[in-house]
């Protein structure tokens, strides 16, 4: 079993459960908090949603990344870089930011497009090549837990 980390703001949490809840158990996603940072240092995930930087415990989440095979990192928001230099995982960014690996090229009331930009690999060496995705906005959920919930569907369906 693997286990999917996410660091996001408590409101994203549900959102991003149901999103998630047709690809992987529910047990596999566990929310990295301050609080519970502690607790589940020693867990070994396949990958991290950094959503948003609301951790300050950086040896804490540094550690936690260190053991990761992915990293999917909000590329909009400020990043203490000593957190993830000279590791050896798959960054994979998102965001409004041109050089992120999935860029939103189209806004709307009801949906937005993201463009992967260049080619990712998924489990077993499986390629992704660039293309768009269209995804639904149903509810007012902030729009970077969209997409990396998105990215995270992505890479495990």
């Amino acid at each position: 079993m693997f286990f999917i980390g996410i660091v996001t703001n408590q409101k994203n949490e549900l959102f991003i459960k149901k999103k998630l809840e047709n690809i992987m158990p529910d047990s596999s996603i566990i929310f990295i908090t301050e609080k519970n940072i502690d607790n589940i240092k020693n867990i070994k995930f396949e990958t991290i949603l950094l959503d948003n930087q609301i951790i300050k415990k950086k040896k804490e989440i540094r550690k936690i990344i260190s053991s990761c095979k992915y990293l999917v990192l909000n590329n909009d928001m400020e990043i203490d870089d000593s957190i993830i230099e000279s590791m050896d995982l798959t960054i994979i960014t998102y965001g409004f930011n041109g050089k992120s690996t999935f860029t939103i090229s189209s806004i709307d009331e009801n949906k937005l497009i993201i463009c992967l930009q260049r080619i990712i690999f998924k489990e077993n060496d499986i390629q992704i090549e660039p293309q768009e995705y269209e995804v639904r906005i149903n509810e007012n959920v902030d729009k970077y837990a969209i997409i990396g919930s998105e990215i995270i569907k992505i890479l495990y369906s």
